[in-house]
């Protein structure tokens, strides 16, 4: 069956002297595999930066485990996110979290929308030292644990079970700066994190609640390896 869909690259990971081994979430399919050979030469690899955006073209096999392109291309010209040191190491973090917690990942339209446009928008903008934080709240929503913001004035958030309470029983507590913190992450919008003030230290404690926020709600995820290089770039 030949597909024709949209995607966005995850990972890569050379394979034999020249060719690539990639790792998709297609639009119409969900996450898929693919070998491309050749694809370390220069000319090829541009295309599987991490988070790039294709259009792509292969024939589906639902009983292979790596399939062939028969087509792709740029379905956009991103300018800054494979330029610019900062967001690059952003791209690099956020692609690895994806590639942990999308790894059966069927089609879901809603969560590509999501991811595509937030590339688009950070590519089009001036970097933002919190777009991350807002990126990993956000994505909570489609994978089903997004906090619940009801009774946002109690004392702590508990994040393992995702809600603010005025009880403090439990080992994953946050509260007083790193709750304020919170609070003004959540829900958040793109185009308002310019007037987000937090400093260094508040930005790595906010980022390590999420991270620790996330492994209490998706089963074996593990340590982000790219998480010490992000916290050495701002």
């Amino acid at each position: 069956m030949i597909i024709s869909s949209s995607a966005i690259v995850l990972s890569k990971l050379k394979y034999r002297d020249n060719d690539l081994i990639v790792k998709l979430l297609v639009r119409d399919l969900g996450i898929t595999s693919f070998i491309v050979r050749g694809g370390s030469r220069k000319n090829k690899t541009n295309y599987f930066q991490q988070l790039n955006l294709l259009e792509i073209e292969f024939d589906f096999n639902s009983k292979r485990s790596l399939h062939y392109f028969k087509d792709f291309e740029n379905k956009f010209s991103l300018r800054t996110i494979h330029t610019d040191y900062k967001k690059m190491g952003v791209i690099i973090f956020l692609s690895e979290i994806l590639s942990k917690i999308l790894v059966h990942q069927e089609k879901d339209f809603e969560l590509f929308t999501f991811i595509e446009n937030s590339i688009k928008y950070y590519d089009d903008t001036k970097f933002n030292s919190s777009f991350h934080l807002a990126f990993l709240i956000k994505l909570s929503r489609f994978l089903g644990f997004y906090p619940e913001t009801e009774n946002k004035d109690y004392k702590f958030f508990d994040l393992q079970h995702g809600c603010y309470t005025n009880t403090d029983d439990s080992k994953y507590l946050i509260s007083h700066e790193e709750l304020e913190c919170f609070n003004m992450i959540l829900g958040i919008n793109f185009d308002e994190l310019n007037s987000l003030i937090i400093n260094s230290v508040q930005r790595k404690n906010l980022l390590d609640n999420i991270i620790l926020y996330y492994k209490l709600h998706i089963e074996n995820f593990v340590s982000v390896k790219s998480l010490e290089v992000l916290r050495k770039l701002f």
